[in-house]
């Protein structure tokens, strides 16, 4: 049968020290159950007592009597004796507790056994059942049980003694043989109950053995992370373990996790709700990045979640790495690579994207703004009269007087050179002209205070979109550019006289 030679696997593939780990919770455990055995023995004894007394009287076979009433009193003896030995040597050194604990044990199983088989021979002399044999060797199968081979041993010696008795004491001989064939089929059940019941109590017990190991390593781990690691409770994200990295970032001692909520409220770019049904969905997610504010100190940190079963309840193992630093270097290239590195503004690339970002928008919601196409006048003969650092601060001054003009939602960028481009949301063309007009005033009024040694003039062209307009971004701009165009050969003829030739 397989499950046997599985069973007989499983008690010889442990080492030496395992199956005498296992023995020792196993006696302890029987150790329990016999005092509660012993217990209920003596609280019968008055019971017992009334019994003996009713089958003497109604007539029994004297012997037959005062057999039932020694065994009695031996099985509350022996109890009582138990009891006593029980609080004696529960509280000793373990060292002293052990050996005489196995041998009690060995010994109080075997005379278990034994008062049910000399019960049921003494029965034959009154009623001939063996039903306190059956009863008594299945308890013991079931609730007593120790190492197979002793209980083998155990069986086999009280099921020869009781053959013997039952044979000696029953005359009729095809009775015989029929209590034979039961007995045997009880004792045999009774040593595979056994068996199966410590085969049993083995696989808990190195299940929990290895559970427990197991809760010991993650421990370790999880204390000696050298970043900061939280276990919160899913239901409601309180911090049920906190590693000392994690304390030191929140600034609180392992004592006061029980008073410390959770970390959800602290997050900042992340939905709870979202991390918890992915989780559910996939049991973790790494490296997310989430913004932080502990108590008012600001960080990035990657994440990494995990779904887990601790003590019972479904919980989210959190560790996380600080990137606040690597975040702000990114930030700051980031920066670098969408400013234009002279004026300040947004560069050719990230305006653009900007642009095409807002026409994106326009496709799900109304929105309206006016393109302004921008070209510095004059630029070239500024830099080839008074140097480029002159036509540098000419730009600058040119971009800050737009910019001043500008509302938080308009776009500015450089597009390259001397052309810049502006985006005037939710205005029409009207409003942009007035903000341009508005422009124009404070560079005049520049120009005549006499700051520079030349005039800072713009040519502009605007074109308006709103959404539906079957317009694209090259569209938008080549339509604002020759609108700049033409006023700039205009204004080339009105002042080609004054300021020379661009």
């Amino acid at each position: 049968m397989k499950w046997m030679k599985e069973g007989f696997k499983l008690l010889i593939s442990r080492s030496d020290k395992e199956q005498k780990e296992f023995k020792q919770y196993n006696n302890l455990m029987v150790f329990s159950r016999i005092r509660l055995i012993s217990i209920a023995t003596i609280c019968l004894a008055a019971f017992w007592a009334y019994m003996d007394w009713i089958i003497i009287k109604n007539g029994a076979d004297r012997i037959y009597g005062e057999t039932l009433i020694v065994l009695h009193s031996i099985c509350v003896v022996i109890s009582a004796a138990f009891i006593v030995f029980y609080n004696r040597i529960k509280d000793k050194n373990e060292k002293v507790k052990y050996p005489i604990l196995d041998i009690v044990l060995k010994v109080y199983v075997f005379l278990y056994i034994f008062i049910g088989a000399a019960s049921s021979i003494n029965s034959q002399r009154y009623t001939g059942n063996i039903y306190s044999y059956i009863i008594l060797s299945l308890i013991a199968a079931i609730a007593i049980s120790l190492k197979p081979l002793y209980m083998l041993f155990a069986f086999g010696t009280n099921h020869i003694i009781f053959l013997i008795g039952t044979g000696i004491l029953c005359k009729d001989t095809d009775l015989f043989l029929v209590k034979l064939v039961n007995a045997t089929v009880m004792v045999v059940a009774a040593f595979l109950l056994s068996f199966v019941f410590y085969r049993h109590r083995m696989v808990e017990f190195f299940y929990r053995k290895e559970l427990k190991e197991n809760e010991e390593n993650f421990k370790k781990l999880f204390y000696l992370n050298p970043y900061p690691a939280f276990i919160t409770r899913m239901e409601d994200g309180k911090i049920i373990e906190a590693n000392r990295r994690a304390c030191s970032l929140l600034e609180i001692d392992s004592e006061e996790l029980h008073s410390f909520y959770g970390i959800d409220c602290y997050i900042k770019n992340d939905s709870i709700l979202a991390l918890q049904e992915e989780l559910m969905e996939h049991s973790s997610t790494y490296n997310r990045i989430v913004e932080y504010d502990f108590q008012g100190k600001h960080m990035w940190v990657t994440a990494n979640y995990e779904l887990i079963d601790y003590h019972g309840e479904k919980c989210i193992l959190t560790g996380i790495m600080d990137i606040t630093e690597i975040r702000k270097a990114e930030e700051e290239l980031t920066h670098y690579a969408s400013i234009d590195s002279l004026t300040g503004i947004l560069n050719r690339r990230m305006g653009l994207k900007k642009l095409e970002e807002l026409l994106g928008e326009s496709k799900e919601d109304y929105l309206e703004f006016v393109l302004c196409f921008l070209d510095i006048n004059n630029l070239k003969y500024i830099n080839d009269t008074y140097g480029h650092g002159e036509g540098d601060r000419c730009i600058l001054t040119f971009c800050n007087v737009i910019r001043d003009n500008l509302e938080e939602e308009d776009i500015f960028f450089r597009m390259g050179g001397d052309e810049f481009i502006i985006i005037f949301k939710d205005r029409n063309k009207s409003q942009s002209e007035r903000v341009w007009n508005e422009i124009l005033k404070q560079f005049h009024e520049r120009n005549l205070q006499g700051e520079f040694p030349y005039k800072i003039m713009a040519s502009h062209g605007l074109a308006y979109y709103q959404s539906g307009m079957d317009m694209d971004l090259e569209y938008i701009i080549e339509k604002a550019d020759k609108q700049m165009y033409r006023e700039k050969q205009q204004l080339r003829k009105e002042y080609c006289a004054k300021v020379g030739p661009e």
